[in-house]
């Protein structure tokens, strides 16, 4: 069966966070940017009968976040929307560039069917609420990036004086840091972080969020992507309650990869890392379609052609540098790239620009972990089916070591999956996660993570 690869994730493009409350009166350098508030799917057959409009085109609302812009012009799950501001909508991938650039207080105009009849509902943009955290203030910013800004949220815990601080740094997707629910992993590791008192700072991606002035993420490449980051450490660093020799950095998955490359530039006092890769981007998706290829328990002979196609292709892209748009003048490759690399038919694959992947093959990613010359401790779960290797994780602590003795460290959490859940195999892993039960996943969080990072840090 046709299948993308689940390459190494940012795992929150599956929930969006729920509603926070309001927090107190504050100054923010940037406009809250406008929040649908609805979780969309495709329109399938059943969906289209379910709703009553047989062979019409848009995104079926499977869910309304309270407080949001749907809450408030009274949609419901159920519904379909069909246009926002007389924009068509023909799936769940074009809610985001229709609202792309309204901001809170905007009007808005939605039509939509409900029980198979045209609506249409009229009224103003919300904005997301701020968010909130039991042991800090959350601060919104912004950081200055190629003549626009990026926002960024800091959570500043409640005591004096200069504070031991991190930068958290999220995978690959394009999908915003600002306003996760709380059982979301990611909130889970900034919560901790600043209740054990470490200011910390997340910056969003190139036009995520309330950024101003920047690129769609999707057509960032990579050194774009560390060129963000490295301002976001940059910023924490100069915070006049930040201890700027006490700055720290955390990758997930993706920010594996950025974490090395920002720490072999500027001066931090540790990174950790938690499932990511060490090869070649080439291997490493070639080895992640056989085993998710097997996790789906495909037709064995059909699945072997599979996996020497999929690694035709990788090679003429990814060794050869042949272009896309080249390997697609054969109309099976074309078919196949669109298929399982998720191709657009012009810059982007995997919902990415394409040479951010080729990049992430041509980087020399272990020789910034050797020029990094800090602390590293490396996260390592052994159920995790998209950041799989143990031998990559291994090869990272090794090569640190070679160049300096006795500074990387290794932890490994055997039934842990790239979600940080306890899963106990890779199969029930995937399982959970292909057939959409990320709430179980979120329950499932091992906070042993989070306690074991923090250990590492304090003894530093």
């Amino acid at each position: 069966m046709p299948r993308a690869l689940v390459l190494l994730l940012s795992f929150h493009l599956c929930f969006a966070a729920l509603a926070q409350k309001a927090g107190p009166e504050r100054t923010d350098p940037l406009q809250r940017k406008a929040w649908l508030g609805m979780r969309p799917l495709a329109l399938t057959d059943s969906l289209r009968q379910v709703s009553g409009c047989s062979g019409c085109e848009g995104a079926y609302i499977a869910e309304v976040r309270p407080a949001s812009t749907a809450a408030v012009l009274e949609l419901r799950a159920g519904d379909v929307l069909t246009a926002i501001n007389g924009r068509p909508i023909s799936g769940p991938g074009s809610l985001v560039p229709a609202v792309a650039e309204a901001r809170a207080g905007d009007a808005v105009t939605i039509a939509y069917i409900r029980s198979g009849r045209m609506r249409t509902a009229k009224g103003r943009f919300v904005g997301r609420a701020y968010e909130t955290d039991p042991h800090a203030e959350v601060i919104y910013d912004a950081v200055p990036y190629r003549g626009g800004k990026l926002r960024a949220i800091i959570n500043k815990p409640r005591q004096q004086g200069r504070m031991k601080a991190l930068l958290f740094i999220p995978g690959y997707t394009c999908t915003s840091q600002d306003g996760w629910s709380a059982d979301h992993p990611y909130a889970r590791i900034v919560h901790a972080f600043s209740q054990a008192g470490y200011v910390v700072l997340r910056v969003e991606k190139t036009g995520l969020g309330d950024s101003e002035g920047t690129p769609p993420c999707e057509d960032c490449d990579l050194y774009g992507e560390v060129e963000s980051f490295t301002a976001g450490l940059r910023k924490v660093k100069s915070l006049p309650y930040v201890d700027s020799t006490q700055v720290f950095i955390f990758g997930h998955s993706m920010g594996g990869v950025v974490g090395p490359m920002i720490a072999a530039t500027e001066r931090v006092k540790g990174l950790m890392v938690y499932g990511t890769t060490a090869k070649s981007w080439y291997e490493y998706q070639i080895e992640m379609n056989r085993l998710q290829g097997m996790l789906a328990k495909p037709d064995p002979m059909a699945f072997e052609a599979d996996c020497r196609t999929q690694a035709g292709l990788a090679y003429e892209y990814y060794i050869r540098k042949r272009s896309l748009a080249d390997i697609a003048t054969d109309p099976r490759s074309d078919t196949l790239l669109r298929t399982y690399w998720e191709w657009d038919g012009g810059s982007r694959i995997f919902s990415r620009n394409q040479e951010y992947w080729r990049q992430i093959q041509d980087v020399d990613l272990l020789g910034a972990w050797r020029d990094a010359a800090t602390r590293v401790l490396v996260l390592f779960g052994g159920t995790d089916f998209q950041a799989f290797s143990r031998a990559d994780h291994e090869q990272i602590v090794y090569t640190v070591n070679h160049h300096a003795p006795g500074t990387a460290t290794l932890r490994v959490f055997p039934g842990t999956d790239h979600f940080m859940a306890v899963t106990g195999t890779m199969q029930e892993s995937y399982d959970l996660f292909t057939r959409g039960e990320i709430p179980r996943l979120f329950e499932l969080f091992d906070h042993e993570v989070p306690k074991a990072a923090m250990e590492w840090a304090e003894g530093l």
